[in-house]
């Protein structure tokens, strides 16, 4: 009888420390990083890497690249979306230590958009990162010629 009560009050710490663990992402506030949506998470890393002199620089150099590097990209992306899909679009890339896109998402979605993004995992950026999981944003708009 005695190894049962203890099987409970097993049961019961088990559980005590699992409402533990959880709590803080229980009590999280609403729109706080616990709660965000990707996008929104990597709009904010984006924003806070882009503000040291470091990022700023690094951020300006994957966009130079990308614009070398992807011209073509976008070209066939377009071709395969329907004109009402080719409106513009923010792509956030997440950069490792090595200076390898290992993520990518975009906003708002759309066809061309959602093209492009899957593109981007295993582009190989010319330059290193400050720091891995470097978040950078760029703004893709296509002009009409």
């Amino acid at each position: 009888m005695r190894e049962v009560e203890m099987r409970i009050g097993w049961m019961g710490f088990s559980a005590a420390l699992a409402v533990l663990i959880l709590l803080p992402s229980l009590l999280a506030p609403p729109g706080s990083a616990a709660e965000q949506d990707p996008v929104a998470a990597a709009e904010s890393a984006a924003q806070a890497d882009a503000e040291t002199a470091e990022g700023k620089k690094f951020g300006e150099a994957l966009g130079q690249a990308f614009g070398r590097e992807h011209g073509s990209t976008i070209q066939r992306c377009a071709k395969e979306a329907k004109r009402g899909d080719l409106s513009g679009f923010d792509l956030f890339v997440r950069v490792d230590g090595a200076g390898v896109v290992d993520q990518a998402l975009v906003k708002p979605s759309n066809t061309l958009a959602t093209c492009v993004r899957d593109a981007m995992p295993g582009w190989k950026v010319s330059v290193v990162p400050p720091h891995a999981g470097f978040w950078v944003e760029v703004s893709v708009n296509l002009k009409s010629e």
